[in-house]
């Protein structure tokens, strides 16, 4: 496979993409078969010095060109699944899906270099800044002091739903001086055992039989949910919603008060307990009014009619800036790479007013 990537490296059109790419300009290529497409995008991820997105029209096209990347970059190469649903529409998250794109997120906050492909109506959805995102990550070794309370309101905060007992992953459970949790994208949970404030091992267990075993060197716990909120961020979308509600009970009908009332009102209550309701995606933008998209939109390599037009639909529809990436480094840049089997064209409006 590496003999396919030399082959387009050798090309002067490499020469000439690459140099484009870096000087931030547009470019395009056209009628390249599938296996010359994922060669020339490993070629370009590996000269390249900052993550790449690969966005195509649909979630087959996508899940079918991660699957071609693999043999060239191995894990660099991550499919950012579709969760089918609108965010106002988030009742019944499959974890698989929702520990994929925590994954994702997860490994570009933290500065990993990837080449992320995602279909147009994956990446429209509103995500926590990177920064907030990052700050939901835990590292816990043993010797670390936190009390198991504090440890178990950190868990809450990050997505993590706690339960009588912890069989599956995105969730955790205390008793007494043992807190077991379930790493959202993990194959197995964890124990960790408490001194007073100090964690005195840390092991894997079973969770069929909830069996301790060996000894784990460290419990890295990133967020259960692409949406992590602290008291702050639970405050300030309290004072937001509660503003917008008032504003718009004084102006309302007696039946529409009380859709409103059944709407919102149990969210309202719901936000200074701390309480966790998946409705309350919907209030992204209250939680962190400076949300962003995974598409960092400053380079457009190739972009083919349908795809671009997906991207314009979509962005009209939901009224949403899409115009960054969840790479939180400043000196990181996400390659916006189009790619899907129809003719291409360059294009150069930047989203979310994406056309060519």
């Amino acid at each position: 496979m590496q003999s396919l990537i030399e082959a387009w490296k050798s090309r002067e059109e490499y020469f000439e993409l690459t140099a484009s790419l870096m000087q931030r300009k547009p470019a395009a290529f056209t009628g390249l078969p599938v296996l010359p497409r994922a060669a020339l995008a490993a070629a370009l991820f590996q000269d390249l010095p900052f993550p790449m997105l690969v966005l195509t029209a649909t979630e087959d096209e996508a899940m079918s060109f991660t699957e071609n990347l693999r043999p060239f970059l191995g894990e660099a190469a991550q499919h950012f699944p579709v969760l089918e649903l609108l965010p106002f529409e988030v009742y019944a998250h499959n974890i698989e899906l929702v520990a994929a794109r925590v994954s994702v997120l997860s490994a570009l906050a933290r500065g990993e270099k990837l080449l992320v492909v995602a279909c147009v109506n994956s990446v429209t959805r509103r995500l926590a800044p990177p920064e907030a995102f990052l700050r939901h990550h835990l590292r816990l070794r043993r010797g670390d002091v936190i009390e198991p309370r504090d440890l178990a309101l950190k868990l809450a905060d990050m997505g993590y739903e706690r339960v009588p007992l912890t069989e599956i992953p995105g969730s955790f459970s205390q008793r007494g001086s043992i807190v077991d949790v379930f790493p959202i994208a993990a194959l197995r949970p964890l124990r960790l055992e408490f001194f007073d404030d100090e964690i005195d091992s840390v092991r894997f267990f079973d969770p069929a039989e909830q069996r301790s075993l060996e000894d784990a060197d460290i419990a890295f716990l990133p967020p259960a949910r692409e949406l992590p909120v602290d008291v702050a961020a639970r405050e300030r979308a309290r004072r937001m919603l509660k503003g917008e509600y008032d504003k718009s009970w004084a102006s309302l009908h007696a039946q529409s008060k009380k859709n409103l009332e059944k709407t919102y009102g149990p969210l309202l209550e719901y936000l200074p307990e701390g309480v966790w309701d998946n409705a309350m995606e919907a209030l992204t933008g209250y939680f962190y009014p400076s949300a962003y998209s995974i598409i960092w939109a400053t380079v457009w390599c190739c972009c083919p009619n349908r795809t671009a037009s997906a991207v314009s639909r979509r962005m009209r529809k939901r009224k949403e800036n899409c115009v960054t990436s969840i790479c939180c480094r400043t000196d990181a840049c996400c390659l916006l790479f189009i790619i899907t089997s129809s003719p291409m064209k360059s294009c150069t409006k930047p989203l979310p007013s994406a056309g060519c």
